[in-house]
């Protein structure tokens, strides 16, 4: 914990009652034993009781809930100059949010405006169609309704590279209902409504296969993913039913072999996610499994393909709103210095964990973690990182949580994007809507294929433009409040981001020393700012209580941070 002032303690004790004279007290006079890392309310409520199945929290310093310090809210001077008496000094304040962590903006959203408008005049001038699914890698693909899948360069340069498909094809195979790119960047698999599926070749935009048997004819393609293994993929069926693909290329022909991994006639399946890892995990010995996750109506599977066919685990919902759409999502997270894959999936307003290991002897470990809480019915569930989540309920709007200490950092209203819903190929509308009730209910909701992560970034497809969401930096953030002239939010940010207590935090030092010598460089920056802006918003007339006010309101924040940041 770091230093603070003599008075800081009585902070938050004294923001809600009248102030009295005080006299300054320490942890010595409390006989209070020092820590390292103190714990928190938090993780005492959440200590494991049960030892087969623990509960493993991330590193304690990133979980601790009670973030406002004396110094993270608008706090009066420790003295007056002409007072050498500071235990005797009746303190004024200012009541502002003394209960209230400031996170600031977390999510910078951006519109591609290049391939957006390149979407719209391809629907206008080739009757390409309207956008119907979208994935990212290092290009940006969009499948449309009139079976064309458009591949433009990614955020800088966002032409339109290549064209894949023609609306011939689109007429005989339908809309693009799914799009996946393998892990280097050089295939696209395209699944489509009638339930074909084409692999193209992004460096020279070739046809490579055309694959009409992997799968029970007359069902549209919900999902179809690329494993990390090159040449093994998944798909899922409008009739629940989940396959692998197996690519092979033998005496010059390309084959696909396909094996049943789930049929539907056992329980639809509706959402699939096998497990990524990047190159610097590609020798984690979880990766070797080539795990797959896989939502049924009623329950989740996690599988092995690797070595051979192994169910691993099951976790059924209980009881949810059949309307409700499933949601997975793998992330590597550093659970206990160990770097490990943590699922998260949801089926209504509960967000589950579930953590896996392999420990020394070689057993396999599938570990529930604490659940996520929320008043809302998701519809989208992406890691942003490894502690942070975004989510999106089914009134359109994103809620950003940091999973350790689970508090909610911002929401966004994303309804002016104009989501594109999956409701069409989950009703199985081109091959006649020969599927269950069941599966129509879901799909009313989902949009699978209109979100997808890459590197950080959150990608959504709308009807007319493509949109990204990626964390602010966290000078982005400061600047942020400061175009607002929101200075005591922007000095309670920044010194939380001084104190390593803020959330989602980008592009600072990991050394402590390091990162407190750029924050307080920057806090500085913003007194400075924040007293000149004072000054020429001074009251030139009036009563004198009133220019007494202004002083007494700004000068006890710019003397306490001072003396915080010992710059003086």
């Amino acid at each position: 914990m770091s230093e603070s002032p003599d008075t800081r303690s009585l902070v938050s004790a004294s923001s809600q009652a009248n102030l009295m004279e005080i006299d300054a007290i320490d942890d010595k006079e409390f006989d209070i034993p020092q820590v390292d890392t103190p714990p928190t309310l938090e993780s005492i409520l959440n200590e494991p009781e049960d030892e087969d199945e623990p509960f493993i929290l991330e590193d304690t310093c990133l979980l601790n809930t009670e973030n406002i310090d004396a110094h993270s809210c608008e706090t009066s001077s420790l003295a007056s100059s002409d007072s050498g008496d500071r235990a005797h000094l009746k303190r004024r304040r200012k009541a502002v949010e003394t209960n209230a962590t400031v996170h600031g903006s977390v999510l910078k959203h951006s519109v591609l405006k290049g391939i957006s408008a390149q979407i719209v005049s391809a629907a206008d001038k080739v009757d390409a169609g309207l956008p119907t699914a979208i994935t990212v890698s290092n290009v940006i693909a969009v499948g449309t309704s009139h079976g064309l899948a458009l591949v433009f360069g990614k955020y800088q340069n966002q032409a339109l590279r290549l064209c894949l498909g023609t609306t011939a094809t689109g007429a005989e195979y339908g809309a693009v209902s799914a799009l996946s790119i393998n892990h280097d960047c050089t295939r696209l698999l395209c699944g489509f409504a009638k339930g074909q599926i084409t692999m193209w070749d992004l460096a020279n935009g070739k046809l490579l296969r055309t694959i009409t048997d992997a799968h029970p004819p007359g069902t549209a393609i919900l999902h179809i993913k690329f494993t990390d293994l090159p040449t093994l993929a998944v798909c899922n069926d409008s009739g629940g039913s989940v396959f692998e693909l197996s690519f092979r290329r033998v005496m010059g022909m390309r084959t696909c072999e396909s094996r049943c991994l789930f049929s539907g006639s056992k329980g639809e399946v509706c959402c699939v996610e096998p497990l990524h890892s990047g190159p610097e995990l590609k020798d984690h010995p979880i990766t070797h499994y080539c795990l797959l996750a896989m939502a049924s109506l009623t329950k989740i599977l996690v599988i092995g393909l690797k070595p051979s066919l192994k169910v691993w685990m099951t976790f059924p919902y209980g009881k949810t709103d059949p309307a409700s759409v499933p949601q997975l999502a793998w992330q590597f997270v550093a659970v206990q210095k160990a770097v490990n894959p943590i699922l998260a999936f949801c089926r209504g307003d509960t967000v589950h964990f579930l953590l896996v290991k392999k420990d020394e002897s070689g057993t396999v470990h599938v570990i529930k973690q604490r659940q996520l809480q929320l008043s809302c019915d998701l519809i989208s569930l992406t890691w942003l990182n490894s502690r942070t989540l975004v989510l999106m309920d089914s009134g359109e709007k994103l809620h950003v949580y940091d999973r350790p200490s689970q508090e909610e950092l911002e929401t966004l209203d994303l309804s002016d994007v104009q989501l594109v819903y999956n409701s069409s190929h989950f009703k199985s509308l081109a091959t006649g809507g020969n599927v269950s009730q069941a599966l129509a209910l879901v799909g009313e909701k989902a949009c699978y294929q209109s979100v997808c992560s890459y590197g950080g970034q959150i990608v959504y497809l709308g009807t007319k433009s493509v949109h990204v969401m990626t964390l602010r930096n966290w000078r982005e953030r400061v600047d942020h409040l400061l175009k607002q002239e929101k200075f005591i939010e922007a000095l309670s940010l920044a010194w939380s981001f001084h104190e390593g207590t803020a959330k989602a935090v980008l592009g600072l030092f990991g050394d402590p020393v390091k990162r407190k010598g750029v924050v307080a460089d920057k806090m500085v920056e913003i007194l400075f700012q924040y007293v000149e802006r004072s000054l020429k918003k001074c009251p030139e007339q009036g009563k004198i209580q009133v220019l007494e006010q202004h002083f007494q309101d700004m000068v006890p924040v710019v003397v306490d941070y001072c003396l915080l940041l010992q710059r003086t």
